[in-house]
Order: C-alpha cells, then structure tokens, then sequence
C-alpha cells in the first residue's frame, strides 16, 4: 500500500510538472501571437527592378502587409538606393461608399474579410490572456472539472488562431484574384508574423491534449486519506 501511495505521488508530481511546462510554452506562445497580430509582415511583396506608381511619381520595391497596416518601400529615383523612403499607413476598415466605389483597391467582401481577420486577432488575445488565468488555478486546484474547462478553452483559442489564420490566407488569395490594383505586379509569399501564429497555434492544442489527458478523475479509497488529489476530485457538498 506504501509502495501504491508514493507511486501515486509520483504519478501527480509528474503531472504537476508536465502542466507547468505547457502553461509556459503557452505563455511563450501568448507574447509571440502579440507579436504576430502587432507587426507586418504577414504578406510579403520584393519587386524586381521597381513598379512605376503613377499616383505618386514614385518606384515601388517593396510592401510589407499586416492585420492592421501597410508599409510601402519607394524610391524616387529608380535606380538610386539612398531615395528610398518606407511608409506605413493602417488599414481603413470603414471607407465611405462613395471611397468604395472608386478605389479600385477595395470593395465590400474585401473589408468583411479583413475586419473579421482583425475582430479574431482580438478575440485569441483576450481568451489566451483568460486561458493561464484558468491554467494557474488548474495547477493550484487540480480538480479534473477544471482541468478538463482548461483544455477546452486551449483547444478554443487554438480555433480561433485557425480562422484568423485561413481568414488571412482568404483576404490574400481573393484580393490577388479580384483586385489587381491591391497587389503589386510581383509574387508575394508569407512572412514571419504569419509563420508565428502558427507555431502558437501548435502550442496551444498541445497544451490543451496534455491537461485533456491528466484529466481523469481520482477516487479516493479507505485508508489512503492522504491522496489529496482524490479528495479534490470528490463532489462537493454545499451545507448550509
């Protein structure tokens, strides 16, 4: 029976372990995901030998695009490098009808996307800020009911990650096929904000499996008063 009770301990010592490293390889993937939504280069454009941009005068090298802004790299004189200038300007999600109809670069299914992108880089911060509040209380309290609502809400904001993710992914694929003026004339390729999200997106749904799997419920049996683990995991009796 000794021998059972120290395997036991064992046993919830491991677990115990195993749930703090993933609560901070998610608070690892919480401050990458701030930097993902919070930087621009989910989309990147290099365009060999400039594009000539008769709105400004100005030769375009580069664009650098994220959820919120866009930067531009331009030269005034093509092949000089020190006329090089970046500028950066946010995302107009809320155009007026008459700048939808004669912007070229814009119309409604593009703002939908790109306002539903943003309202989910929201949305996944806030719940994973929620998420290691419930992690932390998990670890301190390790009742199966609340390990089993923590992977619930891992696995949550995991999905959230997925859509504001393939949202993204949209918005570029239908903006290269029905908005030519929006995209400069070059190949474009995904940068390391959108590289980012992914990785935490992995993180998190292997956080929520590892607290889904410690989440078996314990009982607790004559003469082993002890296991405070089993105890936690008895129903609670409210007494008035």
């Amino acid at each position: 029976m000794i021998c059972k009770a120290r395997s036991k301990e064992g046993q919830a010592a491991f677990e115990k372990k195993l749930l703090f490293g993933f609560t901070g390889l998610t608070l690892l993937g919480y401050l990458m995901e701030i930097i993902a939504v919070s930087t621009d280069s989910w989309l990147l454009f290099y365009i060999d030998g400039g594009s000539y941009q008769e709105g400004n005068g100005r030769y375009l090298w580069r664009v650098f695009s994220g959820l919120w802004r866009i930067c531009k790299v331009e030269r005034t004189i093509n092949e000089d490098k020190s006329t090089e200038e970046s500028r950066c300007e946010y995302h107009d999600f809320f155009p007026s009808t008459k700048e939808i109809i004669y912007d070229e670069t814009i119309d409604r299914q593009i703002l939908d996307y790109m306002r539903t992108g943003c309202a989910f880089s929201v949305i996944t911060v806030i719940l994973m800020f929620l998420v290691h509040v419930f992690a932390i209380y998990t670890i301190r309290r390790p009742r199966y009911t609340f390990k089993r609502l923590t992977a619930l809400l891992h696995i949550m904001t995991g999905a959230c990650i997925i859509v504001m993710n393939e949202v993204f992914i949209r918005t570029t694929e239908y903006a290269d096929e029905h908005l030519p003026e929006r995209f400069p004339h070059a190949e474009y390729q995904y940068g390391y904000s959108f590289v980012l999200s992914w990785i935490v997106f992995v993180f998190y749904v292997a956080a929520g499996i590892a607290f889904l799997v410690v989440s078996h419920k314990r009982k607790a049996k004559m003469g082993e008063s002890a296991d405070e683990l089993a105890e936690e995991d008895e129903p609670m009796q409210i007494r008035r």
